[in-house]
């Protein structure tokens, strides 16, 4: 695939969607060189009115610039042309993998949008796709140890594995009769995917008892599951590790399993997003839904007409007034701080953990003529008072670095991030000192601590002390 079909494309959806106005005369010198970085004899020289490339002082070719500094299709254009001479010219290009050119092409480009734009090759695309909305497989989760071995560390449940008996702790010797010793492991994700339907025969090792065992199966459609449940007591404790096709659907058999279980003793549910990275936008927007019966979740603006939207809720669900905890860590970004922020404004939730990443941004996926992405920011979120968390984060309303005996837990903990509160929401456009002081108040940390889940539940329990907080928080919340 042409070098540069792909970065034409790129180009015009940059032009079209990103947040920001790009300035494609600094952006094409970078792509370019970014480009070139094979062949340290190619040189771009820039002026005003042209752009030229050289090799080893020689010009090759001279193209004049589009006046228009924001005309991305214009920009790409020439940049096709560029790249297409110096392809011609130069043995060491003509000798890299096109793949390796776009790749270094699209990052050098991508460096300069913003922190959240970025470019997966295809292999990566691929398997985002999956990620997003699943594919042919066999229903695993692997890891590859220190000492080279692929090993299954989950089972999902009436998949074709767990139906042919795989189990956590196999490890995987062989598929169809290929060895899998040494493999990396996204060689054996590849072989392990396929299309639906079509059979494969997975060699496993066990060590309880000790077997060797040849499992034959089909592929069927797999997403990969984002929800957990757990029950700790009178406490539904739901994992949600990511936002997919399939998330809501779980999550609300989580919730019916937890109500079946758990019946009308239930105190409330723990929803931890801690380390969730986030995923697909509706499935923030339908997850919210679950838990919010009507208004605002979310809003999202950026320079695309597409990209200003407001999101709300009109649901009648018995889940609305159900007590609910999020805990969240600095790893929690995107999808994960939209339902944090909106369950928090709206007075569903009290958050629990430390700060979270502050992806307050949407990014819009480009398929490129390659079969790779381009993943580019194109709007900024707010949460319903209005605030927007991008770079600043979710701030939780229990700190819990903050926290001391757990057993006296009580109102001091929730009203000394009241100011804070007030000071987050109201903000609109931080500077950077700003924001770097308010993150310094709750640091976001990357483990999870059982001690957030013990808050958690301590909160759920006390009816007093988890409506203190929600008020807390709806009460900064309202103030602009």
């Amino acid at each position: 695939m042409g070098v540069e079909r792909v970065i034409l494309q790129a180009y015009r959806a940059i032009g079209d969607r990103h947040l920001f106005q790009p300035n494609f005369r600094t952006l094409s010198a970078e792509t370019y060189r970014g480009f070139a970085i094979s062949d340290p004899s190619l040189a771009l020289e820039t002026t005003e009115g042209a752009y030229t490339i050289k090799r080893d002082g020689q010009t090759v070719l001279s193209r004049p610039t589009p006046a228009d500094s924001a005309d991305g299709k214009a920009w790409g254009a020439l940049l096709a042309e560029l790249m297409a001479g110096s392809l011609e010219a130069s043995p060491a290009l003509q000798q890299t993998d096109r793949q390796l050119l776009i790749r270094e092409a699209m990052r050098a480009t991508t460096r300069q949008l913003d922190r959240n734009t970025r470019y997966a090759d295809p292999d990566e695309a691929r398997d985002n796709r999956f990620q997003r909305d699943g594919g042919g497989g066999i229903g695993i989760t692997v890891e590859r140890t220190e000492d080279k071995k692929i090993m299954i560390r989950a089972v999902q449940d009436g998949s074709p594995a767990d139906k042919a008996g795989a189990k956590d702790g196999d490890e995987i010797l062989a598929i169809d009769g290929e060895s899998m010793i040494g493999k990396t492991l996204g060689d054996v994700v590849a072989h392990l995917r396929g299309a639906v339907g079509t059979p494969v025969v997975v060699t496993v090792g066990r060590v309880s008892p000790p077997a060797q065992l040849a499992l034959p199966m089909k592929r069927g459609r797999i997403i990969p599951t984002t929800v957990t449940y757990e029950r700790r007591g009178d406490v539904a404790l739901i994992h949600l590790t990511g936002f997919n096709s399939a998330t809501t659907d779980n999550l609300k058999a989580a919730m019916e399993r937890a109500n079946a279980e758990i019946g009308k003793g239930l105190a409330g549910v723990i929803i931890d997003m801690r380390s969730n990275r986030g995923g697909l936008l509706d499935q923030a927007q339908t997850v919210s839904e679950l838990f919010i019966g009507n208004g605002t979740i979310f809003s999202t603006n950026g320079r695309h007409p597409d990209s200003r939207r407001t999101y709300k809720s009109s649901n009648g669900s018995s889940s609305t007034g159900l007590p609910i905890v999020v805990l969240m860590n600095g790893g929690s970004a995107s999808a994960a701080e939209i339902v944090a922020a909106a369950l928090q404004d709206r007075g569903r939730a009290v958050v629990v953990g430390s700060t979270s990443y502050g992806k307050g941004t949407v990014q819009t996926v480009v398929r490129l003529a390659n079969e790779g992405e381009l993943i580019l920011t194109w709007s900024r979120l707010q949460a319903p008072s209005g605030y927007t968390w991008n770079e600043l984060g979710v701030l939780p309303n229990i700190c819990t670095s903050k926290v001391g005996d757990i057993g006296h837990l009580g109102p001091t903990a929730v009203d000394s991030s009241q100011a804070t509160l007030m000071r987050w929401h109201a903000l609109r456009n931080p500077t950077h000192e700003e924001v770097a002081n308010l993150r310094k108040i709750c640091p976001p940390g990357d483990s999870s601590p059982e001690q957030d889940v013990e808050i958690a539940t301590r909160l759920l329990r006390d009816h007093g002390l988890y409506a203190h907080a929600v008020q807390a928080a709806t009460q900064q919340a309202a103030r602009p």
